[in-house]
């Protein structure tokens, strides 16, 4: 039977917004079950890697705010990246707080709310607004926000991540492999159509290095 994949994400990261849809097909064309699984990114990057967070890293920041403009436009998907980044605590309990059936909704609205419709997912509001777009009771988010059992399954989520070495948002998990970005999906999808495991073939990396390669003298 096949093993269950592992998307860990944190609502912050527009890659993880990117990667999302593609990933849901993925897993549905391979009859894969999706874990959603919001951890703390900022532990691992700032706690754990001693990093600063991406978007005030010189240099790197700016390459990233054209680069998911791009991915986007490439993607033929929505993007509203002005702003200040939301405070990625509430979205992250109200997820974990709330029914296993309500779970894979709301991560995809979610981040379509900040990603695509430039919300604050961290405001009070916008959440029981998102909650009550998809048949939930806008009545509970605070509560399931307060709920301390909302925090320790969010902190339980951020440990199993490390644990298995996620460092950034996007990564799934499969098996014992781990797939980082948005930009790896299609390698996931190799993966799995080979049965877990890696195999050469024709592929969009197999026709770059084939164009790459140097003529022969």
């Amino acid at each position: 039977m096949p093993g269950d994949l592992d998307f860990y994400f944190d609502f912050i990261s527009p890659y993880a917004y990117l990667a999302s849809g593609a990933f849901r097909s993925i897993a549905y064309a391979h009859n894969r079950t999706i874990c959603w699984k919001p951890f703390r990114l900022g532990v691992a990057v700032v706690k754990v890697m001693g990093l600063k967070p991406l978007m005030d890293t010189p240099l790197k920041s700016d390459y990233v705010r054209r680069d998911i403009v791009r991915l986007a436009q490439v993607m033929g998907l929505p993007l509203h990246s002005d702003g200040p980044l939301p405070d990625p605590l509430p979205p992250a309990l109200l997820f974990h707080g709330s029914p296993e059936e309500f779970q894979e909704p709301l991560a995809m609205r979610l981040l379509r709310a900040r990603w695509a419709d430039g919300l604050d997912i961290g405001n009070i509001e916008v959440l029981e607004s998102v909650a009550a777009s998809i048949g939930m009771s806008p009545g509970t988010v605070s509560e399931t926000i307060a709920d301390t059992r909302s925090r320790a399954r969010l902190t339980a989520t951020t440990k199993e991540a490390l644990s298995i070495g996620v460092f950034g948002s996007p990564t799934v998990a499969v098996g014992g492999e781990l797939f980082w970005g948005a930009d790896r999906m299609w390698l996931l999808d190799r993966y799995l159509a080979a049965g877990e495991k890696y195999s050469t073939g024709c592929s969009d990396m197999t026709l770059l290095a084939q164009t790459t390669e140097s003529p022969p003298v």
